[in-house]
């Protein structure tokens, strides 16, 4: 493991990553950007609010410049990535290289799976509610075409996994269904099986109690077990129960912080 730091550059307003959740500083902070999420820059990062940045915050009107130039003439929003980066006197040449193939690997990709692997690194960053949409984009798309089974029962179980984090298991247990009758994965079965543990409000039809194993169903109370077991012996459960031992005034003042936190959170998340 590496430690790469970024000089820090003085900005009054930061540039601010949505999908980071967090403000950059310096030319070189957004380059590590670029070269570690290139799905979720390619084609949307250069705008007016970039262009601002690089202009009025760090002082690199020239850059700014040219990359409106060649946003104006229909430059390769590809190229516009790498002067970025090259710019940003950050990153090798062979690091560059590497990143020019990474981009050209991706464009190969059909729209539908590059909009899914664009939703995926979306689901990974935890911004469930942007992932859920691109996933709903996809299945729209799929709906007039043939032989998208696989594609779809994939994007069903990832919308489903997207719900899930969201709370909202009705609508996860509905996905996870669609990608059930699609793949007949038992991966699905067991999320719906976990769903019904999860909340009382929903019940696996006997059409999927019927298909699961004894065994299957030994191993997956199992696991949710250690995971819910898992869960209570979390520090963060335990400080809430240091809080309240403590004493009941501080502890629900500091609950009532930890509720907000969580809040936030779950706001950023959609």
């Amino acid at each position: 493991m590496s430690l790469r730091l970024c000089r820090s550059e003085k900005v009054k307003n930061p540039y601010y990553v949505s999908f980071l959740g967090m403000h950059l500083y310096s030319s070189q902070e957004l380059a590590y950007v670029i070269y570690h999420y290139p799905l979720l820059v390619m084609d949307c990062l250069v705008d007016e609010r970039l262009l601002d940045f690089l202009r009025e915050e760090l002082n690199m009107g020239f850059l700014a410049l040219k990359l409106e130039n060649w946003k104006k003439s229909g430059e390769d929003p590809d190229e516009m990535l790498i002067f970025l980066l090259q710019e940003s006197d950050y990153y090798s040449q062979n690091e560059i290289s590497e990143y020019r193939q990474t981009l050209s690997g991706y464009r190969k990709q059909p729209p539908a799976e590059m909009k899914k692997l664009k939703a995926d690194a979306l689901f990974g960053m935890r911004q469930y509610g942007k992932a859920v949409r691109l996933y709903q984009e996809i299945l729209d798309d799929l709906q007039e075409e043939t032989g998208s089974d696989e594609l779809a029962a994939a994007v069903w179980n990832n919308l489903g996994a997207c719900y899930g984090r969201m709370f909202l298991f009705a609508r996860a247990a509905e996905a996870y269904e669609k990608a059930y009758n699609r793949s007949g994965s038992r991966e699905c079965l067991r999320s719906l099986y976990w769903i019904e543990k999860l909340d009382s409000r929903i019940a696996l039809g006997e059409r999927f109690r019927a298909v699961i194993t004894q065994e299957e169903r030994n191993a997956w109370e199992e696991q949710f077990l250690a995971a819910r077991e898992k869960a209570a012996q979390s520090d963060q459960v335990k400080q809430v129960e240091t809080w309240f031992c403590n004493g009941e005034e501080d502890g629900e003042k500091a609950a009532r912080k930890l509720v907000e936190t969580w809040k936030s959170e779950y706001r950023a998340m959609i």
